[in-house]
């Protein structure tokens, strides 16, 4: 509360007359910074969104992240030099950010005595150099109504709730998020789009997005993705990170089991509203407590000490699966290189996050055998997701989160040397065997 109503009142020009106090709350504002969700700083953000936001606070949301920084950056009326200097004050994803929104300009001719090179002839355009970044306007439906740098027949009438709904329905900025414009043509490839939720001056009302997107330039790459940053990021010392780790599941706990008590109504009445709010406790509680076992599990599978002699029995761990998984053992003896516990614990992982996004009654099948000198969990596609292409599975917001948990399963595959590939029916897990 102390953040938010700091931030108003600079926004509003508090301070203006008194540097040192102005000096002070901005102080403040960045002090306390770290301890406001993320949510509330964009929600504060959207709502002092305005061109004559004092520069000092825009300096504080661009150094933030992007989501953070997007409503501001949309509205602010500056010169060349000024978005330089707010692009030097910027976070590494505000400045892809605002790279993006404000594409970088061509690099001034040499001065003094440099002669300049005579112009060359204007190239013959190919449909490789059509539109590399256009323009987009759409309105609260979610479809595309305006387009600039891009033939209209390809953009017009697209929408962008159907391929964002979760971020469009919450009016959430978005930054390069990899959307498929055609399958063929001029606009076939990779692209990055961004964008930001409108509001109308004076009702506040939502009034769509406004945005880029850029074409990706094709490049040789891995045939899977990095490592992502959760494991990349992991700090040497190990033993030190499981310590942090166990500190956090301690309290975690305590947090689901209190929030249990209260829901249950184990130690006397409570009112619906309390027990709601508990049982909203228990699931966000739940959620953190997964994330602090995937950070657990990948500091185990980097340390150096997460394979075994001997290695784990892949149709002994299937058998302790959710019963609506259908197992196929086409060769029984297939061993995985990984300590057991830490095998049971990527497959289980594995297999939740591709049943979670399964309807009710749809039965799923997990094939194990060996593909050369890797173990292979082959397991079928859910329904849901079958006309999805790889990019739209793996994107944030997909089915049940899906994306999000198969990109940390392949992550942590490669960490030992395995993948994942996702083909049209099947998401197959590689490791190494023994």
């Amino acid at each position: 509360m102390q953040w938010r109503q700091l931030v108003e009142l600079v926004a509003r020009g508090a301070g203006a007359t008194d540097p040192a106090l102005l000096n002070r709350a901005l102080a403040r504002i960045a002090g306390i910074a770290p301890e406001v969700p993320d949510a509330v700083r964009a929600t504060a953000a959207r709502a002092i969104a305005a061109p004559d936001v004092p520069m000092p606070l825009v300096r504080l949301f661009v150094a933030d992240r992007a989501e953070v920084a997007a409503p501001l950056l949309g509205v602010l009326e500056l010169d060349a030099g000024e978005w330089k200097s707010l692009r030097d004050a910027s976070s590494v994803e505000v400045r892809a950010l605002i790279d993006t929104i404000r594409p970088p300009e061509e690099q001034p001719a040499p001065r003094g005595g440099a002669t300049p090179a005579a112009p060359a002839r204007a190239p013959v355009r190919t449909s490789a150099d059509l539109a590399r970044l256009f323009r987009w306007e759409c309105g609260p439906e979610g479809e595309i109504d305006w387009v600039d740098g891009a033939a209209r027949a390809a953009v017009i009438g697209r929408s962008v709730r159907a391929d964002l709904r979760q971020r469009f329905d919450t009016m959430q900025p978005f930054l390069d998020e990899p959307l498929v414009l055609a399958d063929e043509g001029d606009y076939a490839g990779e692209w990055r789009w961004s964008g930001q939720p409108q509001f109308l001056p004076g009702s506040g009302r939502f009034a769509g997005y406004a945005g880029v997107a850029r074409r990706v330039a094709p490049q040789p790459t891995p045939r899977h993705d990095p490592v992502p940053a959760l494991a990349a990021s992991l700090p040497v010392d190990h033993d030190n990170l499981r310590e942090l780790i166990h500190e956090l599941r301690t309290p975690l706990t305590a947090i689901i089991g209190f929030g249990e008590v209260i829901e249950g109504q184990y130690l006397g009445p409570a009112h619906r509203a309390y027990r709601d709010r508990a049982g909203e406790i228990v699931r966000q509680a739940r959620l953190l407590l997964a994330a602090v076992e995937d950070l657990d599990l990948a500091a185990k599978l980097r340390s150096g000490r997460a394979t075994s002699g001997t290695g784990a029995s892949l149709a002994a761990l299937a058998e302790a699966l959710d019963p609506a998984v259908t197992v196929q053992l086409r060769d029984r003896a297939v061993r995985c290189a990984l300590e057991p516990g830490l095998a049971e614990r990527l497959l289980r992982r594995f297999v939740e996050a591709v049943t979670s996004a399964a309807a009710a009654g749809e039965r799923i099948e997990l094939v194990i055998d060996r593909v050369g000198e890797a173990a292979a969990l082959a397991i079928d596609r859910p329904e849901a997701t079958r006309s999805m292409s790889e990019v739209e599975l793996l994107r944030g917001g997909s089915v049940s989160n899906l994306g999000f948990a198969l990109r940390l399963v392949r992550g942590l595959a490669q960490i030992v040397g395995g993948s994942l590939d996702i083909g049209p029916e099947r998401i197959v897990l590689l490791l190494p065997s023994v």
